[in-house]
């Protein structure tokens, strides 16, 4: 496992910088101490000489950085996130225009997921699980949404919390739904699933016309009795009105998505509404096709719309909505969300302790990360600043510096021994020759089919129909003449010089984001 270069190797460790814990009375010590026992903070303290007594005797690891908890995510399509920035073709009033009858998604997003993702050579799928993971971690990310639903599900118990399988009994998992409920579907499926005492994440209202609209209608399934209670968080609730917010006021919460709702739609949530009903919202990045690279990213344009809106949120609000509102949204606050005692070690150190510390987390870049920290283990960061094992380790390069990932997870781990570079080199060879791929889809009539499909593993691609490992081979053998290669982006913002250039190209984004950008 990975420690930092100064610590002695063991179960106790202390971090000295700036610290913001996020706790409830918004507490920031300028230069004091958090005290590590195994995967929890043991103890928070303005100045480093006054530790614990059982820490008297650990040599304290001096950051000269900010540290934060680590970050929250709570929406994003993990599977999908290997594929480039989506070209919108128009501008869309309802998410099934464009997933049901827009060609362009199919061949850009749709069969292409589905031709990696659901390739027989079973090193696609789990490159695609190790990218996705080293995206959002790379990005200071802790715990993310979106797991798939199906046999995808074994990818995805990396390092990263996933808020559907925290393999944590103290946690609790969440549950979800992403394509649309019929109105009958609310009582048959969505009241029962929020009796069961967990969060409830359900896509709702994505889109701006009357059909996006109704779906929050179709919420109240008997007259005056609507399906949202304190398990329901409901993602995106773009095309909701004002006074529908006092309604979702009900819910735990409501996550926010505003790149991918302008990049597709040309406008996003009503948050000044949501924000007067008291809702607490939360911040997701959605998916690669239509959105940031990480959580720092989303951050910065929650604060380009925030301040067209005349600065709706403050700097400490908008940190807040990827730190302890998220984990109090889950019930989780118990655990993760802010730096306070009890709590797990999950954390973000940024590079520096000057100016604004929530300023400095909203405006940071990738290469400004010093560490990610999960269960109080470094799992990524800065070269120098983390010892380097080279038999458990690999190195990496962003924006310029260099990177320690300590990939390794005790016990059955499905993605052992496949690096990040690995990774890369597999989804850029397989996105180039996606026509290939699509063509050698193997047939249900050749001879031992039954045997490739036994062993086959397929990631689940939650925003497409189900389809039976058959049937998906036979798309993409029928796909293949329509399919074009597709470039590989780069996994960080910092090292893509061009994805700015291609969100300003987007058709639909606002005059007042491109020039914010």
């Amino acid at each position: 496992m990975g420690n930092f270069i100064a610590a002695v190797h063991g179960v106790r460790q202390i971090l000295v910088g700036r610290i913001v814990t996020m706790d409830g009375n918004g507490t920031i010590y300028p230069h004091g101490a958090i005290c590590i026992e195994a995967d929890r903070i043991a103890a928070v303290v303005a100045d480093p000489g006054h530790v614990p007594n059982e820490f008297a005797g650990i040599t304290p690891i001096d950051t000269h950085g900010t540290i934060y908890p680590g970050l929250i995510e709570l929406h994003n399509h993990l599977s999908y996130n290997f594929l480039p920035l989506w070209n919108v073709p128009k501008t869309y009033t309802n998410r099934n225009q464009w997933r049901e009858h827009e060609p362009d998604y199919k061949v850009s997003i749709s069969l292409p997921a589905n031709v990696i993702g659901g390739n027989v050579d079973v090193d696609y799928p789990r490159s695609i699980a190790r990218f996705v993971e080293c995206r959002s971690l790379l990005g200071g990310t802790t715990t993310t949404q979106g797991l798939s639903r199906g046999g995808g599900s074994k990818w995805y118990q990396g390092l990263t919390r996933n808020v559907e399988a925290p393999r944590d009994p103290a946690f609790p998992a969440a549950g979800g739904q992403t394509l649309d409920y019929t109105a009958a579907q609310i009582a048959s499926d969505l009241v029962p699933a929020l009796q069961k005492d967990r969060p409830f994440f359900y896509h709702l209202s994505e889109g701006t016309d009357q059909d996006a609209r109704q779906r929050f209608l179709d919420l109240e399934y008997i007259p005056n009795t609507w399906a949202i209670d304190p398990d329901l968080i409901p993602i995106h609730c773009t095309g909701l009105q004002a006074a529908d917010f006092q309604r979702i006021a009900a819910a735990a919460g409501m996550v926010w998505s505003p790149l991918s709702n302008l990049l597709l739609y040309g406008k996003t949530a009503d948050v000044a509404s949501a924000k007067a009903a008291g809702v607490p919202i939360a911040l997701g990045s959605d998916w690669s096709p239509s959105g940031s690279k990480n959580l720092l990213g989303e951050l910065k344009i929650a604060r380009i719309v925030s301040d067209h809106l005349g600065g709706l949120f403050s700097l400490e609000d908008l940190s807040r909505m990827v730190t302890s509102t998220p984990a109090k949204m889950l019930g989780w606050q118990g655990q993760v969300g802010s730096i306070e005692r009890g709590l797990k070690a999950d954390l973000l150190i940024l590079d520096g302790d000057a100016g604004d510390a929530y300023a400095q987390l909203i405006g940071a870049r990738e290469n400004e990360v010093l560490a990610v920290l999960i269960n109080g283990t470094p799992r990524h960061g800065r070269l120098g600043f983390l010892d380097f094992n080279a038999k458990e380790q690999e190195r990496i390069v962003i924006g310029g510096k260099d990177y320690v990932l300590d990939l390794t997870e005790a016990g059955d781990d499905p993605l052992a021994g496949l690096s990040l570079g690995t990774a890369i080199a597999k989804l850029t060879f397989g996105l180039a020759h996606l026509p290939e791929l699509a063509a050698s889809a193997p047939s249900p009539t050749i001879m031992g089919f039954q045997a490739i499909e036994r062993d086959a593993i397929t990631i689940d691609f939650e925003l497409e129909d189900d389809q039976q490992f058959s049937t998906l081979q036979d798309i993409m053998k029928a796909a293949a003449p329509v399919l074009k290669p597709l470039p590989m982006s780069p996994i960080t913002a910092v090292d893509d010089p061009g994805f700015i250039t291609a969100l300003k190209a987007n058709i639909n984004l606002p005059t007042y984001v491109k020039q914010a950008l």
